[in-house]
Order: structure tokens, then sequence, then C-alpha cells
């Protein structure tokens, strides 16, 4: 894993590992409060990590993602995000945020527990429009290992490459 990634997965787990245990769950008026804020904090704190140190031209989150389309890729390259599209390669919800609410509502989650998911299922990519729209939104292929990464982008032969982002200055 490359350095700037490990850092911002650590931040992001001792954060959403913080958010989560100081959550008053047996609290419903609390939690039908906090129900949107405690989705989105997770998308939210990683992608203001994945972006903020990014020239201002390139913050944006699509130019912040570990991999890309090779046709997401010849976009980016030309300074726009226009067409294109931020996805998670698992989704976050049910392999990430349910897991760990679920921990910490019955008191088990750990920080380091916390880590090892977000390093395994938090990965994200920028893709075009078109093939946003051939991808299986919410849902992992019936047969996944839960180690391929790729698998929702295989079933729908989308191929993807890492973001080396060697094109922002």
């Amino acid at each position: 894993m490359d350095n700037r990634r490990e850092d911002i997965i650590r931040t992001l787990a001792s954060k959403y590992y913080y958010f989560l245990t100081t959550l008053a769950f047996h609290d419903t008026l609390f939690m039908k409060g906090i129900h949107e804020g405690k989705g989105k904090f997770l998308a939210n704190l990683h992608i203001y990590l994945a972006t903020k140190d990014l020239p201002k031209k390139w913050n944006d989150k699509r130019y912040s993602t570990d991999f890309a389309t090779p046709a997401a890729l010849e976009v980016l390259k030309t300074n726009t995000v226009t067409g294109l599209e931020y996805e998670h390669l698992i989704p976050k919800k049910k392999y990430i945020q349910d897991i760990c609410e679920q921990k910490a509502n019955d008191g088990t989650l750990t920080e380091d527990f916390t880590r090892s998911l977000l390093d395994r299922y938090l990965w994200t990519a920028t893709v075009t429009s078109q093939e946003h729209k051939s991808l299986s939104r919410r849902v992992m292929p019936l047969n996944w290992d839960q180690k391929n990464i790729n698998a929702r982008y295989e079933v729908a032969d989308i191929a993807l490459v890492p973001h080396k982002k060697d094109y922002i200055s």
C-alpha cells in the first residue's frame, strides 16, 4: 500500500471509529436526527482527506480515486470531469458502514477492525457516465469471494487501471 493511501486509511479509521463509538445508539430520537450525517460521515471525510493536498484546479473527488477506466483517465488528463462519475468499487454501506455500525452499537468495534475493513474494501474509481450506467450500483456478484475488489467491474466488462495521477501538476 502506498504511503498516502496508508495515511488516509489510518486517519479515516481513527476518526470513523471515534465517531461511531460516541453515538448514542440507544437514543432513538438522537439516531433519527443523526441518520443522514451518520450515513455521510465516512464518504465526506474520505473525500476531504483524498483531495485536500491536490492543487486547486484538480481539487475534485474524481481526480483523487485509486483507479480509473482508460476512457475516464483520458478525460481527466484534459483537466475536466465532465461526463465522469466517482464510484466505490465495493458498496461501502453494506460492506463497511453497516458492519462497523453494528459492532459500535454492540460495543465490539475496535479501531484496528475499522482500519482493516477500510483497507480491504474502501477503494474508489473514476468512470465515464456510460460505464457508470452498466455497473450494478449496490450489489456485488452473487459468487463474490469477498477478496476480488474488481468483481463488479469484471462482470460489467469494465477495465480499471491504477490512477497514478502523474498528470496532475
